[in-house]
């Protein structure tokens, strides 16, 4: 609810509703198929657990008399008739296990993802009016999104100058907003300097650089 009054102040109502009604559409085709599918593979697993039983009572029929003591052929015939519920029980958690899983797998590939340098550096404290002008340097400022991505920033050099106002101006996807990212260090640039007011920000603590910075979100709108 809280983009209601982006679509009532453009009048999208109805596109809005309509857009709702396609994603529910989307989401009921794949619930059937999804109840379909469990439908089959329970058909399917009472087919053979019934195949197996009925297997079963013929072996122990046709066997000849004195062999199986008949305490122990009543005793395989009780337990056979709950052959069906324990295969789909198994079955059930099999699949559950399994989608379940993925959950770790998730959690074993965050902790493999590096952590970002420390808040606070105390040997290289920038100072209480840090920064005082403003004035920023990049120098050879090249950055990528992974160790093996391409490069979406390269060999950028230049001085944005204190108590200016800038505009950086590019079509959709130019990394208009990485540049800021590597400001505030969201993205460490691979190979690079970025000075302001003479300080080399790779050199102090997340906190303390991004404690003396401001942002205004992106957003296009404005009520």
């Amino acid at each position: 609810m809280s983009g209601s009054i982006s679509v009532r102040s453009f009048g999208q109502e109805n596109e809005f509703v309509n857009t709702n009604y396609n994603l529910i559409n989307d989401l009921s085709r794949l619930q059937f198929q999804n109840t379909g599918a469990m439908q089959w593979l329970c058909f399917r697993l009472d087919m053979l657990s019934t195949l197996t039983f009925a297997f079963s009572l013929i072996f122990l029929i046709s066997m000849p008399e004195g062999v199986i003591d008949p305490g122990i052929a009543g005793l395989a015939v009780t337990y056979g008739l709950s052959l069906n519920m324990i295969q789909t029980w198994v079955i059930w958690n099999l699949c559950s296990l399994e989608n379940g899983i993925i959950s770790v797998e998730r959690i074993l590939e965050y902790t493999n993802i590096p952590s970002e340098p420390p808040l606070v550096i105390d040997e290289s404290r920038p100072d209480h009016i840090w920064p005082s002008e403003g004035e920023i340097d990049l120098l050879n400022l090249q950055v990528h999104y992974g160790l093996d991505m391409p490069f979406i920033l390269r060999g950028l050099n230049c001085t944005l100058f204190g108590g200016k106002k800038i505009g950086i101006v590019g079509r959709t996807g130019s990394r208009k907003s990485t540049l800021v990212q590597t400001i505030f260090r969201i993205i460490d640039p691979t190979v690079a300097h970025i000075f302001i007011n003479a300080i080399d920000i790779s050199t102090i603590g997340l906190h303390d650089l991004r404690s003396r910075l401001g942002i205004i979100p992106q957003d296009p709108i404005m009520f």
